[in-house]
């Protein structure tokens, strides 16, 4: 398949190439910096700071007033600085929690204006982690985002136990089998990423870190670039970075974590991650959890095999940990 061309690319993600003519051009945010982030136009990184009335705004919102993937209306000063003044409406966010509940609860979003999240888990060291992939998944849905999986470390195991080990956790994903130290299928991923925003996300561990060197082969010239526009070392950024695909495309790298926050949630969320209960005929009550209410057409599924019992359980401790509406 013939990548897009950068112009085209570009328009996808809602850039415009800029012309001397143009005194507000549009870019998106590749890395934030507290009250500053690193934008790209499709071509150079341009560091720019928060107007006065973004940064009052960042006190009092409850989420993330800049993000990974925003696209920003700037403006440039007679001296050659930028300076950010409007965010426009994300299409698509993968967001989580950042601590607080009800009014009080604050929202970090990860990345915006993706098409899809690619969690990376892995076969063995650490072992396959299905309930970390149920949470990432339902964030991604949450935001409008694409969940797939790559299952990497594909050499410390046989094809057989990695499709086992997803069948038996009956994830409902794309999956892709890889190994970061060989190289194997990544020509597959690579094909699934083309033309495409996606975010990657995991658990501390997995060798997301890796898998990232193999797609970016000048991931350190980037990481350099970044950097040295930032003011800060290469390795001290914990926060979601912005790369082009070299065969076309963009990577949003995310840290990796320990445990997923999901924040208010609403138990139709939580069914989501589950075809099996996702697909199951409408139950008598319209908000119903899938618990113990009459008439539910789950636990008669589960009576009758239709939902198996390893999906009803990671369906009901997703239910617990989330802060249920």
């Amino acid at each position: 398949m013939r990548p897009p061309s950068p112009g085209l690319l570009a328009a996808r993600l809602g850039l415009g190439y800029r012309a001397a003519r143009v005194t507000n051009p549009r870019f998106i945010v590749a890395q934030v910096l507290g009250r500053s982030a690193l934008l790209w136009d499709g071509t150079t990184l341009h560091e720019a700071i928060l107007s006065g009335r973004l940064k009052a705004d960042s006190k009092d919102r409850r989420a993330s007033t800049l993000a990974v993937g925003d696209r920003v209306d700037v403006e440039r000063s007679d001296t050659g600085s930028w300076r950010i003044l409007g965010v426009e409406p994300r299409v698509t966010w993968l967001e989580r929690c950042a601590g607080g509940r009800g009014e009080a609860a604050r929202t970090q979003i990860i990345a915006s204006n993706a098409d899809q999240a690619l969690i990376v888990a892995s076969l063995r060291e650490p072992p396959f982690r299905p309930g970390l992939v149920d949470r990432w998944s339902l964030l991604a849905r949450r935001g409008g985002l694409a969940p797939m999986l790559a299952l990497n470390k594909a050499d410390l195991g046989t094809e057989e136990e990695a499709a086992r080990a997803v069948a038996d956790a009956c994830i409902p994903l794309v999956m892709i089998r890889v190994s970061a130290a060989t190289g194997f299928g990544l020509d597959v991923l690579r094909e699934h990423l083309v033309g495409k925003v996606t975010v990657l996300v995991g658990h501390s561990g997995v060798g997301k870190s890796s898998i990232l060197r193999r797609l970016l082969p000048d991931i350190e010239a980037a990481t350099g670039a970044l950097s040295e526009k930032s003011g800060k070392g290469r390795h001290t950024t914990s926060g979601a970075r912005l790369y082009p695909l070299p065969e076309g495309g963009y990577l949003v790298d995310t840290a990796g974590v320990r445990s997923v926050v999901l924040g208010e949630t609403h138990a139709s969320e939580v069914a989501s991650v589950f075809r099996e209960i996702a697909e199951s005929p409408p139950c008598r009550f319209r908000e119903c959890t899938h618990r113990m209410e009459p008439g539910c057409t789950v636990l008669e599924g589960l009576k009758r095999g239709t939902v198996p019992n390893v999906v009803y359980m990671r369906y009901r401790k997703l239910l617990e940990e989330a802060d249920v509406l």
